[in-house]
């Protein structure tokens, strides 16, 4: 992606980055959440959230996205845009993507460690994981995970 990238960049942007979504969405590897950071970051335009996996998971868990999980990033995105104000878009990446990788794990999330269990501000307190797509790395962790455990209390 990067040659393709800096080539497209090179050729077609005069070695700068487009200034908006859709442009900088047209440069292989980059979809709408490197977008809308970008535009963010690099120009100073508060486009839109960028939703990766954590503020995806914990936003659904945090039943953010209204009464009905989302089941892709952007449907997450387009509800939470709904009711957040805008001015706070920008933020909602940063906090959520550490916070997602450090205590509301997809798999065995720390929610004895978490102040929004403790408060019971959490629908999700005591969650033991996301569900995970059949044949995802994630799937084929938990069944490890769920066999080693097996294996230890037969014996």
């Amino acid at each position: 992606y990067l040659h393709n990238t800096c080539t497209a960049l090179a050729r077609d942007h005069d070695h700068d980055i487009p200034d908006s979504v859709a442009g900088l969405c047209k440069l292989p590897g980059v979809g709408p959440k490197m977008a809308h950071l970008t535009m963010e970051i690099a120009w100073g335009k508060l486009t839109g959230i960028g939703v990766d996996t954590h503020v995806h998971r914990i936003s659904n868990r945090l039943r953010w996205t209204g009464r009905k999980e989302t089941s892709t990033p952007e449907a997450t995105r387009a509800a939470l845009q709904d009711w957040l104000p805008k001015h706070l878009w920008g933020e909602v990446n940063l906090l959520l993507v550490g916070f997602g990788q450090q205590t509301c794990l997809p798999v065995g999330p720390k929610c004895s460690e978490c102040l929004n269990s403790c408060d019971k501000l959490c629908p999700a307190a005591g969650v033991r994981s996301s569900p995970a797509k059949p044949g995802s790395k994630s799937s084929k962790r938990t069944a490890s995970v769920a066999s080693q455990q097996a294996g230890k209390k037969k014996k």
